[in-house]
C-alpha cells in the first residue's frame, strides 16, 4: 500500500515553461501553415487556370482580366508549391512557438500571485526489496531448434 500526501505547488520555473509554451505553440502553427501554404499554392493555380479559360472564352487579353497583372507572379506561386508550403508551415510555427512561450512565461511569472497555490495529491512509491538471502533469478538463453523442411526449393 503506497502512502498518499497533500502538496502545493507554489512557482512554476521559468525555463519548462518557456519551451513547454513553445512546443505547444510550433507544432499547430507547423500543421496549419501547411495547410495555408497547399491553400495558397492551389488557389493561385486555381486563378491562373480560370483566367486563361477566361481569356480564350472571351477573347480578351489576360492583361485586362482581373489579376490580370498578377499573372506571373501567380504562375511562381504556384509553380514553386515545394518552396511556398515549407515556408508557410515554418513561418506560422515560429510565430506559433513564440506566441506559446510567451503564454508560457506569463503563466510562469503569475503563477504563485493570481492562483496563490495549487494542490496536488502525490503518491510515494514503494521499491520491493528482495528478502535477505533470496539471489533474484537469473534468465536462461535457450537454444532455438532450427526448423526442418522437406521442400525441395
Amino acid at each position: 500500500m503506497t502512502a498518499s500526501r497533500r502538496l502545493r505547488i507554489q512557482s512554476v520555473p521559468m525555463a519548462p515553461a518557456l519551451v513547454t509554451g513553445a512546443w505547444a505553440g510550433f507544432v499547430p502553427g507547423l500543421f496549419i501553415g501547411g495547410a495555408l501554404g497547399a491553400v495558397a499554392s492551389f488557389a493561385a493555380g486555381a486563378a491562373v487556370e480560370w483566367m486563361r479559360e477566361l481569356s480564350f472564352t472571351t477573347g480578351i487579353q489576360e492583361q485586362l482580366l482581373p489579376f490580370g497583372d498578377r499573372i506571373g507572379e501567380l504562375q511562381t506561386l504556384q509553380d514553386a508549391w515545394f518552396v511556398v508550403i515549407p515556408v508557410a508551415a515554418l513561418t506560422l510555427g515560429l510565430i506559433g512557438a513564440l506566441i506559446g512561450a510567451l503564454t508560457g512565461a506569463l503563466v510562469s511569472v503569475t503563477y504563485g500571485s493570481l492562483l496563490r497555490e495549487v494542490e496536488v495529491e502525490v503518491e510515494e512509491a514503494t521499491v520491493a526489496e528482495p528478502a535477505a538471502g533470496v539471489q533474484p533469478a537469473k534468465r536462461e538463453r535457450r537454444k532455438r531448434s532450427r526448423r526442418r523442411s522437406n521442400s525441395a526449393a
